[in-house]
């Protein structure tokens, strides 16, 4: 009797669990369908939202400013976002580029129209050729994002034939990338029928007024009282050297007249440019109690030297910079 009573003890037992995991399984599977019913449920009602908005074209907000193009696409119920930005030519900074989807399209109130924005057009700057062979001047040129547009042919005091005297536009401005630079490229010497303007910057009048008068030259003279260049030495000449002039042509000279504090002091500046294959463009500058100042910024090739005299009261540092690299300072007292 004891074993009959534990074995339907047993198997009630077995019917309870049984019992149990049919309850989860209808109860989950319950669920499952309200969960179903609610999501089919949802996207019917977002779905029928969606499509009872009125469908309308997409306008063009190309090349319109960002408020523009903003005002173009609220007018439509549509909304934006900016996807990018690129740099693009004829297509003014802060310019729609392109969008997406495109003009012309048909799409319901309420997309979200992409759009790429305009940086105007890739700025860069120019190359120092001046003092380099024609090859290497092209090369810098194309590197620099630029193109050559011609090359012409003139005599030069200073640098020897097959070097580049000059260009357009000037080293170190910024222009457009993609823009044309001309180039000069000596010829050597002039012939005795050619005279050409020497270089008098940082010289003393007299030099200037003894060769206008051998060359038949008329020399114009003005005085500049707030120069940083020692009194009676030239601090800036039109034209400019190894410009052709002709007899009977005026030179004119700015020659620095500034007034000689008694503590004023002269600072001895001797710099030899390394030896290379191409020219530099050096810049000397003093900064003192007045400001930075700028003396000298030229090109200047392999080997040559550079004396300056440089005025100077109470403290002061000048600074010499090749191709933009500051290669020697030093603090006057």
């Amino acid at each position: 009797m004891s074993a009959q009573n534990d074995q339907n003890f047993e198997d009630f037992l077995k019917k309870t669990k049984k019992s149990g995991r049919t309850k989860w399984i209808v109860a989950g599977l319950i669920a499952a369908f309200f969960a179903a019913l609610i999501f089919v449920s949802i996207d019917w009602v977002f779905g029928a939202l969606v499509h009872t908005r009125k469908e309308v074209t997409v306008p063009d907000i190309t090349k319109k400013s960002i408020t523009q193009a903003l005002d173009m696409l609220a007018a439509n119920n549509l909304a934006i976002k900016q996807a990018g930005v690129e740099f693009a030519q004829n297509v003014p900074p802060g310019s729609v580029l392109r969008q997406l989807p495109s003009a012309g399209s048909t799409v319901r109130e309420g997309r979200v129209i992409r759009v790429w924005i305009s940086q105007g057009d890739e700025m860069v700057f120019v190359p120092n050729t001046v003092g380099t062979d024609l090859r290497s001047a092209q090369l810098a040129v194309r590197q620099a994002g630029l193109l050559v547009d011609k090359v012409d042919n003139a005599y030069s005091l200073t640098y020897e034939k097959g070097l580049i005297v000059a260009q357009t536009p000037k080293a170190d401005s910024m222009v457009q990338k993609g823009e044309k630079v001309s180039l000069v490229l000596s010829n050597g010497a002039p012939p005795a029928s050619v005279v050409l303007v020497p270089n008098f910057k940082s010289k003393k009048l007299a030099e200037a007024t003894l060769w206008a008068s051998s060359q038949n030259i008329n020399l114009i003279i003005k005085e500049d009282a707030s120069s940083v260049f020692p009194n009676g030495t030239i601090a800036e000449q039109r034209p400019a050297a190894d410009s052709q002039i002709a007899p009977g042509t005026n030179l004119e000279v700015i020659v620095s007249r500034r007034q000689t504090a008694n503590d004023e002091k002269t600072y001895h500046l001797h710099y030899e440019m390394p030896q290379g294959k191409n020219a530099s463009r050096v810049r000397i500058t003093v900064e003192d109690a007045t400001g930075d100042n700028e003396i000298l910024n030229e090109t200047k090739q392999p080997g040559s030297k550079i004396d300056l005299e440089i005025p100077y009261t109470d403290q002061a540092a000048v600074r010499v910079f090749v191709d933009g690299i500051l290669v020697r300072e030093r603090e006057l007292q």
